[in-house]
């Protein structure tokens, strides 16, 4: 469900988001020109907040954090200071932001210095008498008995951000009772002076006096404190930082817990499928209830998956993408992700995997997309780490055939929701043996695979931020399975970046104000950053619409493929083709088809020299494959040959 509204009339700052923004914040040049910082901020965030919500929900945390480690911000200070001026008796008080210094007003003759016990404890103030000398300091004796009974309190005037149990440094000079000459007082009013002068410095450079040690004996018998009343230093608390530090941030899920098991809840249950169909009555047909992740027997096509009926090409196509990531490029290089990312070319024998490496292969694909969808901010994808930093992974397994879900006229069973278990897992290493545990489920032919993986991706990233994802029009959700059973563009894009967008271009595009700060501006979501796994569309050949770089250039050369309402798989062995180099006249890719009921390879041959190259991206006659026009939208100008197989039209 959408975060209800704010004081302001804004929708409410869920705990993703916020903790998304303290993290974008920190990773953006604080040195930027501020506009621009802000629109950076807002445009990472990737969630359709505007950079001043942005700039107005950092200042707030700001300020609560300040707060709690007893600092103030610039503009509470001001707003203090303004206050302190209009208080009747505030002269001299001057309030310095995440630093408090009191300059109290001249104190009259007749008003004796306060005394403080040295021990620590806080006294009373003594009542006012008249000097015995009009030049000497005002200095009282009394009686070690009375000492003991009337301790002296220093007022010190301090606004309320201060933290009572904050040490406070506090500079004393202690003088025998019996002398106090007045050369001792003209010496006092020229460090007077001096400290003045300190305040008028900034903040960091203002000196912090210890008090000098005393020895407790000396302290009964022979000295009393005189406490300078013309200023009293507050000890600096720590400089106050412009962005959080990682340990700071407020995160329910930064722990590693062990993995728990929940049965699915009937109100979850009706809210996935509300999401999904956009009714919580309606349920998945049979081509998606009894779709399981298996492979084909043809002896040449080991890698590929099956796919039995049309509907579910989406999800199996995703899958089928990361199976080629493990199998072609092995788990050496797993943990690579991002511009930095380095692979080598495929494995030698990757096109005759064993019984173990298919298992282990759906086991990493299916992990890797409900990790991604866990630990993904805002389509920031296939990171890996111990524990997850935002939430947790919700692993769906179905394990027997008892259903907990009572079937009712709201609630219809569909074979796999009313059984549906949920495991929390906080870290990588239990999210992939909860699957590997559950892995005949996710493996069976006909079983419940498909529909666990999309609800575990849709879990794992809450249903309420998926929402938020999507573009919506005119508050209109769009659902994430259409009219004819296929997956739209939204449910491929979640299980492939962890991220439900609805676009294939990179990062943001703004309509209607190009800082996003208007309210009638319109914000429309693409891919955060490069993947593991790229992404190719027929829609593109014909100016529809345009994949970014973030989905054409992916770390490994593997693509899934939209062509003709219909989703399958390009991918190369050779680490370098995700680059398009013009140098290279010749290529060869591979095309597979879980659908397609291949029972040979199919590879498509790339030539640029080739005689009678169509012209264009989507001009091409209805005699052209389609797969040939989604080839052109990242390679260009090529032939393609398809090496004797039957082109598919």
């Amino acid at each position: 469900m959408p975060a209800s509204p704010s004081a302001d009339g804004n929708p409410a700052w869920t705990k993703t988001e916020t903790s998304a923004l303290k993290r974008v914040v920190r990773d953006t040049d604080p040195n930027m020109e501020k506009q621009e910082r802000w629109r950076t901020v807002s445009q990472k965030l990737a969630t359709g907040k505007t950079k001043r919500e942005c700039f107005n929900k950092y200042r707030e945390l700001k300020e609560i954090r300040n707060k709690e480690k007893g600092e103030i911000s610039k503009r509470q200070a001001k707003e203090l200071a303004d206050a302190k001026a209009n208080e009747p008796g505030a002269e001299g008080v001057e309030v310095v932001a995440d630093k408090l210094e009191t300059v109290p007003a001249p104190v009259p003759a007749m008003v004796p210095k306060p005394e403080v016990d040295l021990r620590g404890k806080e006294a009373k103030v003594e009542k006012a008498r008249p000097p015995q000398e009009e030049k000497k300091p005002d200095v009282e004796q009394k009686p070690e008995a009375e000492k003991k009974q009337e301790e002296e309190e220093v007022k010190v005037d301090k606004p309320q951000v201060v933290e009572p149990q904050a040490e406070v440094e506090v500079e004393v000079e202690v003088v025998k009772p019996e002398a106090v000459e007045k050369e001792e007082v003209k010496e006092e009013e020229k460090p007077k002076e001096e400290e003045v002068k300190e305040e008028e410095k900034p903040a960091a450079e203002t000196p912090v006096v210890e008090p000098e040690p005393v020895a407790q004996e000396e302290e009964k018998t022979e000295k009393k404190a005189v406490v300078k009343t013309e200023e009293v230093v507050v000890a600096d608390p720590p400089a106050a930082v412009d962005l959080p530090a990682e340990e700071d941030v407020d995160d329910s899920f930064d722990k590693d817990y062990p993995p728990s098991t929940d049965k699915l809840t009937l109100d979850t249950a009706k809210a996935l499928r509300k999401l999904i169909f956009r009714d919580e009555k309606a349920m998945f047909n049979p081509a998606w209830s009894k779709q399981g992740f298996f492979y084909t027997k043809e002896e040449d096509l080991q890698y590929g998956l099956i796919q039995l009926e049309g509907g579910p090409c989406g999800v199996v196509a995703a899958v089928q993408a990361y199976v080629f990531r493990h199998m072609l490029f092995g788990e050496a290089n797993e943990l690579l992700s991002g511009d930095a990312a380095v692979i080598s070319d495929a494995k030698e024998n990757w096109k005759t995997p064993g019984k173990k490496e298919q298992k282990q292969a759906v086991c990493y694909a299916v992990a890797k997309m409900i990790w991604g969808s866990a630990v993904s901010k805002v389509g920031t994808g296939d990171k890996f780490g111990k524990v997850s930093k935002n939430r947790p992974a919700m692993v769906c397994i179905a394990p027997d055939d008892k259903a907990h879900l009572t079937k009712s006229k709201d609630f219809k069973h569909d074979g796999v929701t009313e059984k549906t278990q949920v495991v929390t897992c906080f870290n990588y290493e239990d999210c992939y043996q909860t699957v590997k545990d559950n892995l005949s489920t996710f493996m069976k032919k006909d079983g419940a695979g498909v529909i666990l993986l999309c609800y575990s991706c849709i879990l794992s990233r809450e249903i309420e931020q998926v929402v938020k994802d999507m573009d919506s029009a005119e508050g209109i959700v769009p659902r994430m399975i259409g009219n004819h059973g296929y997956a739209n563009q939204e449910f491929v894009n979640l299980l492939m970046t962890g991220a439900a967008v609805s676009n294939t271009f990179d990062g943001q595009k703004i309509l209607g104000d190009d800082t996003g700060a208007s309210d009638d501006a319109m914000t429309f979501g693409g891919i955060a950053q490069q993947g593991d796994i790229g992404f190719l569309t027929l829609f593109e050949a014909f100016g529809n619409l345009e994949c970014g770089k973030n989905f054409k250039v992916p770390v490994c050369p593997i693509w899934v493929v939209c062509s003709e309402s219909h989703y399958s798989c390009l991918f190369s062995p050779i680490a370098k083709h995700t680059v398009v180099d013009e140098k290279v006249r010749k290529m060869d890719i591979y095309y597979y088809d879980p659908l397609g009921e291949q029972d040979e390879e199919i590879k498509l041959t790339l030539d640029r020299d080739a005689e009678d190259i169509p012209e264009g991206g989507g001009e091409e006659t209805d005699l052209t494959p389609p797969i040939d026009k989604v080839v052109r939208t990242k390679w260009g100008r090529v032939g393609v040959d398809w090496n004797g197989a039957e082109p598919i039209l």
